[in-house]
């Protein structure tokens, strides 16, 4: 079997399932105009309805608008699909994990509605100017128009969960209210907690708060810290050179100026809209295009003294790539949503900025597909999802469609996504330049759930106050994005996750702490903010990570922030020895990628494999890792390379872990707080396992990695065909199992 053919065979039979839902019939609106297509989705935040033609075109159309006939077709339909059963689960289902001792069981989230996934071939993005056509001329607009607001404030008056979320949003606007106004913070953000991702939360608090509780605190306060964020006195500008806090800070300001535009005089008005344009639509747009910043951003008239250093631009691709990264899409979002805030006031303004913003935002948003992760990483893809849902869903609430966004093949996926790349350890499998242990921004699930159904996140539960300080939207996302889905417990529908051609596969022998899990990913190394480590895994079992990420070097390390990507990549742990994969004498290629070849799952055994051969391209040909989970009473994990040496090369197998590890041979023991993971070396013959501390760094720029210690197969130097198996069980020695070959993995059909 040549398994390189499988992802593409794969992936052209699930693009050709027919899709869920009614079937085809005429739709009209209230004055007439008429359309044939079927019913496939609602979304009961936005009150609008998802129809197909038969074309595959894809509508969505505010259900205000519909004519009265179609409006009760359209109610009893969704109560049709509302009352059907969720997708069938796989062979191997996930059981619903027990309810604690003396917990208040939270009610299961409302059956998943059907939804026609759009496959990515043949999608066609929006144009600039599609942006702009169907903004409302009245406010709000932005996230939210009055309807919206009214379903909100009618969800805190009758669903509990949303009205503790209302009620912690207000102790968190009261904690606003009496800390002063933000003011510049002088130095580089090296953080997320910025004084943009700060306005963002005041902003989007004290919005939501004016919008459905009314008190006119909110609007007030709500004013001045506009104001105090568009002053030139108190902020030159909005830290031009870093594009993550300049998006959030023109972030925060359109929502604040959409949201209480009633509150300001002509002169405050203008001034804020000025402010905007120069300082950070003008600088945004300088940075997506690749030019100068304007020296008016940066609070300096034409002509006057230059700054001293050249503006940093946002991080680029590989030579020759044209993909976005997380920075560009930061910086694409919050165009839009300036552009639409200000599309009316300032037409002009609006249409440079879409211009600048569209291709990179459509380009970005089609990058998910095809299993919903963004190729720099879970952390940079959740960044890139809670800038570009505030884009979404107000073009929903604006002109009543995402241009089919929302359902293109790999944004429905990232829900699942968000759910299996997170270890029953309850980590995220951090690879890339992630130092993050979790994800950080939950609203992201929430909002997903609200347009997909949820795939098995946790109950939404109100949280707790969040202070004056607080980053990003926090509980105001959870608020903004309301919906029963994400109040409810979802059940997964199965244990195991990957999809032919994506980046990740995931397998675990259940939904408990203790269960085993291992990840294994492929991915794309032409990303500035990649490490060289494709076909790293990540391994735990009994509540303990044993195969662990080292996360992101410090961006203070020498060389770190070199554009000569060889020099970042001499650096420990941001090449390919700091990782759980091969090294064959050198780096992994700077421009390679790897898919996920296959996945297999049955109540018994799961499987999934990785072609590694691009990252290995100069010293071997057909390199594939394989992973295995066996289920039941004993399971075990089995992790098998194959690839064939082209002349003689070193060949060095690694796993990092923060455990005690004795070696003896061909077998291993694990200890980590009383809990053992054991490994027997099954391939090849003459192989033994070798332990070693991590190295010390070079110097004190440099991360730390004292306590880390790498479990070693070196082969030395070898040619030809080569495979290493190695297996894993908690507890006790992993049963005996024969070494087969990767392609007769899979049962015949």
């Amino acid at each position: 079997m040549n398994l390189r053919l499988l992802p593409a065979l794969l992936v052209f039979l699930a693009c050709s399932l027919p899709p869920a839902g009614a079937a085809l019939r005429p739709w009209k609106n209230k004055s007439g105009a008429a359309i044939e297509a079927e019913m496939t989705g609602v979304d009961v935040a936005a009150r609008t309805i998802t129809l197909k033609r038969v074309d595959g075109q894809v509508f969505t159309i505010p259900i205000d608008l519909l004519s009265d006939e179609d409006k009760a077709f359209a109610a009893a339909e969704w109560q049709k699909m509302q009352s059907a059963p969720a997708a069938p689960a796989s062979p191997a289902a996930a059981p619903k994990a027990p309810a604690k001792a003396g917990a208040a069981a939270a009610q299961p989230a409302p059956p998943r509605p059907a939804i026609a996934v759009t496959p990515l071939k043949g999608f066609k993005a929006p144009a600039a100017a599609d942006y702009l056509r169907g903004v409302q001329k009245t406010r709000p607009r932005l996230v939210h128009t009055a309807a919206g607001w009214q379903y909100l404030k009618t969800q805190a008056a009758s669903h509990p969960v949303a009205g503790k979320l209302l009620e912690n949003l207000k102790a968190g606007g009261e904690k606003v209210l009496e800390a002063p106004e933000l003011t510049r913070i002088f130095g580089e953000m090296r953080s997320t907690v910025t004084p943009g991702s700060k306005a963002l939360f005041r902003l989007a608090t004290l919005g939501a708060l004016h919008q459905v509780d009314g008190d006119p605190r909110w609007q007030e306060r709500g004013v001045r810290e506009l104001i105090a964020i568009t002053d030139p006195t108190v902020f030159t500008n909005w830290y031009v050179d870093e594009v993550a806090v300049l998006a959030d800070f023109l972030t925060a300001a359109s929502l604040g100026y959409d949201f209480f535009r009633a509150g300001l005089n002509v002169q405050q008005a203008t001034a804020v809209r000025t402010y905007m344009v120069e300082k950070g639509i003008g600088a945004l747009v300088a940075h997506l295009k690749g030019e100068p910043i304007p020296e008016s951003a940066r609070g300096r008239a034409p002509g006057t003294t230059a700054s001293k250093a050249p503006a940093k631009a946002p991080a680029k691709k590989a030579e020759g790539s044209e993909d976005p990264d997380a920075e560009h899409m930061a910086g694409a979002s919050a165009l839009i949503l300036a552009a639409i805030c200000l599309a009316d006031e300032d037409p002009s303004a609006a249409k440079s900025a879409v211009d600048a913003a569209a291709k990179i935002f459509g380009r970005g948003l089609q990058m998910f597909a095809p299993a919903g992760i963004w190729p720099e990483g879970m952390e940079a893809g959740e960044t890139v999802l809670d800038y570009a849902i505030l884009v979404l869903q107000t073009l929903k609430a604006n002109g009543g469609s995402d241009f089919g966004f929302s359902l293109l093949e790999g944004i429905p996926q990232a829900g699942l996504a968000r759910v299996h790349l997170v270890g029953p350890t309850n980590q995220l499998f951090n690879y890339g330049d992630s130092n993050a242990t979790a994800l950080s921004r939950p609203w992201v699930s929430t909002w997903l759930a609200g347009v997909h159904g949820n795939m098995g996140t946790k109950a939404l539960s109100a949280g707790s106050v969040p202070g004056a300080d607080t980053a990003h939207l926090n509980l105001a996302g959870h608020f903004l994005y309301f919906n029963p889905h994400a109040a409810g417990e979802g059940v997964p529908d199965s244990l195991d996750y990957g999809t032919p051609g994506g980046l990740v596969a995931a397998l675990r022998s259940g939904w408990d702490k203790e269960a085993l899990y291992v990840a294994l990913k492929g991915g794309d190394n032409s990303f500035a903010h990649n490490q060289l480590d494709l076909g790293d895994f990540i391994l735990e079992s009994g509540g303990t990570r044993w195969g662990i990420e080292l996360g992101s070097e410090s961006d203070r390390a020498p060389n770190f922030k070199s554009t000569d990507r060889s020099k970042r990549y001499a650096l420990y742990v941001e090449g390919t020895p700091g990782q759980n994969t091969l090294w064959m004498g050198d780096n992994q290629e700077l421009d390679a990628k790897a898919q996920v070849l296959f996945t297999h799952s049955t109540p018994e055994l799961a499987m999934a494999a990785v072609d590694l051969g691009k990252a290995y391209s100069k010293a071997a040909k057909d390199a594939v890792r394989g992973i295995q989970l066996s289920r039941g009473a004993k399971p075990q994990v089995l992790i098998q390379d194959e690839f064939s040496v082209k002349n003689t090369s070193p060949v060095v197998w690694s796993m990092h872990t923060r455990a005690e590890v004795s070696a003896d041979g061909t077998t291993a023991v694990l200890t980590d707080k009383g809990k053992t993971l054991h490994a027997v070396l099954l391939s090849p013959a003459g192989a033994r396992f070798t332990v070693v501390d991590a190295p010390e760094p070079e110097n004190e720029q440099m991360k730390k990695l004292t306590g880390i210690r790498v479990l070693k197969v070196d082969l030395g130097q070898v040619k030809g065909a080569q495979t290493i198996a190695i297996a894993f069980a908690p507890g006790e020695a992993p049963a005996a199992t024969p070494v087969k070959p990767i392609a007769e993995w899979l049962p015949k059909r």
